[in-house]
């Protein structure tokens, strides 16, 4: 019984199969239950992206560029990012400068839609592409 469990689970692991090109990650992502901002990264050709987040009352707090790398078929590094995790930005407006933490992050589809999480836990301050 454990040999035909450990079997239907590697089956079903490996036909998971999270890989992408780099233009299939072009596009723009919105983060996913976010309450206390509203945030768009936009993945571009040459390895740019834009982003723009807003405080909760729809006001555009921070506006930058940066770069992505590709670092597998289902990896990306930021190398200059904000990491926002959903926090009010028009009480701490402090926590805008820090823009420079790298991040990686690996990029799967749910629900057949393309997405990544950051942060600390997996499935919080997630983002998702939009169609």
């Amino acid at each position: 019984m454990r040999v035909y469990a450990l079997f239907v689970c590697v089956l079903f692991l490996s036909s998971c199969d999270n890989s992408y090109t780099e233009k299939e990650l072009y596009g723009s992502y919105t983060p996913v239950g976010y309450k206390n901002t509203f945030d768009t990264i936009e993945l571009k050709p040459q390895s740019i992206y834009h982003r723009k987040v807003y405080d909760k009352n729809n006001k555009l707090v921070l506006e930058m560029n940066g770069k992505w790398i590709m670092k597998s078929t289902d990896k990306v590094q930021f190398p200059s990012f904000f990491f926002n995790l959903d926090r009010d930005v028009s009480k701490f407006p402090e926590l805008l400068t820090d823009t420079d933490m790298t991040v990686d992050t690996y990029f799967e589809t749910r629900k057949r839609i393309i997405g990544f999480c950051v942060g600390y836990h997996g499935n919080e301050n997630c983002y998702q592409k939009i169609k």
